[in-house]
């Protein structure tokens, strides 16, 4: 399978090698821009059954880390869903404080508090007959999780500042990037929400569990970037690819993508070469102030009387300082001195 990639249909493409050419064919070859790509066994199985889950009216909840997908996959489940030509609506929790995080999801009532001027919908209602996507859901305040269940439970609320029920008929998919049993001990997610909630759920992998898309993913993302900004689809050379393997990519598929992004902007070369890398992927630092550069095989002692002398001349032969910066103390560093001097003589 390793010659297989998989696109957000669940269909098998055959690719002889992971190169820019190839993935050139399929992303031209596409109308969808939430393409999903992956040779992963974990996302071919999660691809295998989307389609079955999109076209019940369960609810969804997606798991994983932020950047791994989880509004791509949400929004897949809208598209090929009875849904889809209906309204996709999404609101990021953790971005809304409680107060106004109840107002965007049931909107309002004229004059229900002060400068509300006229009445407002709020998601479930602009969601109606559609799919409410709620992102970062463990973000929301218990109080107004409670609101939700049963607003999710009965299809109805009551609009801020309101006395009647509105009906609603909405799909709910829900997503968090935080650990599920966590959330629930620490009651951030309450425990009969994430019930209602996880009909089925869907767990995303880290981009690190799943090495192997790295490379295919970074010539994806170079072909279509680089259509985005007009220019001739570039390679990556192979040291490139070992390094972006190596790294551990805190910020999955959203990182990565932006790093490709980046290069295909500053590399001007038809193939782009390591030093086009950022030093937060290929680990490398700019020292600041004085080194010191020690050859393999020098004996650890004299490494130490290295280490002391170049500290002692940074820090101006202070004695006490150097101590400090090194973490001996001051006895353990004139023993040192005097056996280094008694050497000399």
């Amino acid at each position: 399978m390793g010659n297989k990639m998989i696109d957000g249909v669940g269909q098998q493409v055959n690719m002889s090698a992971v190169n820019s050419a190839a993935c050139s064919c399929l992303w031209k070859s596409s109308q969808r821009k939430d393409l999903f790509v992956s040779n992963h066994p974990r996302i071919r199985e999660i691809l295998a059954n989307l389609d079955l889950i999109a076209r019940s009216e369960a609810s969804v909840l997606i798991t994983g880390e932020s950047g791994t997908g989880k509004e791509v996959i949400a929004r897949h489940i809208h598209q090929k869903s009875g849904k889809k030509d209906r309204p996709w609506v999404a609101i990021n929790c953790a971005a809304l404080p409680r107060d106004v995080i109840e107002n965007e999801l049931f909107g309002h009532e004229k004059e229900a508090y002060t400068g509300a001027l006229s009445k407002r919908l709020g998601c479930f209602e602009l969601a109606n007959e559609g799919t409410l996507f709620l992102d970062e859901i463990a973000e929301m305040h218990p109080q107004v999780q409670a609101k939700l269940l049963r607003a999710i439970e009965l299809k109805s609320f009551r609009r801020v500042g309101g006395s009647e029920e509105t009906q609603v008929n909405v799909r709910i998919v829900a997503a968090t990037n935080r650990n599920i049993q966590e959330a629930l001990k620490s009651g951030d997610l309450r425990e009969d929400l994430y019930y209602r909630l996880s009909v089925v759920e869907i767990d995303l992998p880290p981009l690190r569990e799943r090495k192997s898309d790295i490379a295919l993913l970074a010539a994806y993302f170079s072909c279509q970037l680089c259509e985005k900004y007009g220019k001739s689809c570039k390679s990556i050379s192979p040291d490139v690819l070992d390094t972006l393997a190596s790294y551990q990519w805190p910020g999955n598929v959203r990182e990565l993508r932006n790093t490709i992004e980046s290069l295909i902007l500053i590399c001007p070369e038809n193939t782009i070469g390591s030093q086009f890398l950022p030093s937060r992927i290929t680990g490398s630092t700019k020292a600041e102030g004085p080194t010191l550069e020690i050859p393999i095989g020098v004996p650890l002692g004299e490494v130490e009387r290295l280490v002391i002398e170049k500290n002692l001349e940074a820090l101006n032969q202070n004695k006490s300082e150097t101590a400090r910066v090194l973490g001996v103390s001051r006895k353990y560093l004139y023993s040192k001195l005097d056996e280094y001097r008694r050497r000399a003589g």
